[in-house]
């Protein structure tokens, strides 16, 4: 029912028909499920120093992402993503450069409250090392936390791979339509997609290779 529910995200009575449970029986367990898939201990922050090559300090490339979600009652810019140019929320993936696993993702905020940098510097940065680095955008332009492409080839590969694990977690359609449920429960949503997203990439759904930076 969790997994029906992330990947379709149909109408309820739609789903409910599917599974052949009533619309009562199937939004309580799906919301089960997508909470326990949320919540299995799928990312791991270590597991972005696998494999990188001796010397290196950017294990990690981080990328904001950004949702669609219904109209808040009273019109409030806050909200306004301007990639879709409509309401929205915000979040940030991180991935291993040397392996392509996903080890972080946090956010959840207002899209015009919290441009990237904001929102690294929200918990992101925090969890680096001294001296380490991650491989961002121009939209993150802190040179103490970041590096950014600059025209550099291989990091611009690095960035284009990194959008199509962004793509894979929105071939989710809870997280491609407008977010129908409750906001505080978007979260739940993200987390769960996420979470399957890095599963289907340890299983036999690796996103492509590209060359490890190397100081």
């Amino acid at each position: 029912m969790g997994t029906l529910l992330l990947k379709q995200y149909n109408i309820e009575s739609v789903n409910a028909v599917l599974v052949g449970a009533s619309e009562k029986t199937f939004r309580k367990w799906s919301l089960i499920y997508v909470r326990l898939i949320a919540n299995l201990p799928v990312l791991d922050w270590e597991k972005r120093l696998e494999n990188a090559p001796e010397g290196t300090t950017t294990f990690v490339s981080l990328d904001g992402t950004d949702f669609r979600i219904l109209e808040p009652t009273e019109f409030d810019p806050k909200w306004f993503s301007h990639k879709f140019s409509g309401p929205g929320v915000r979040y940030e993936i991180g991935i291993c450069i040397a392996t392509g696993n996903i080890v972080w993702a946090h956010g959840g905020y207002p899209c015009g409250e919290w441009p990237d940098l904001r929102l690294a510097r929200d918990a992101f940065i925090d969890h680096l090392e001294i001296d380490e680095k991650a491989l961002a955008d121009k939209g993150y332009r802190d040179n103490n936390y970041f590096e950014n492409p600059n025209g550099d080839p291989l990091k611009k590969k690095i960035l284009a791979r990194h959008e199509t694990a962004n793509k894979r977690v929105k071939q989710f359609h809870s997280m491609k339509d407008v977010f129908r449920h409750v906001l505080t429960l978007h979260p739940s949503f993200f987390r769960a997609c996420v979470n399957l997203t890095q599963i289907m990439i340890v299983n036999g759904e690796p996103l492509y290779d590209v060359e490890p930076l190397e100081q």
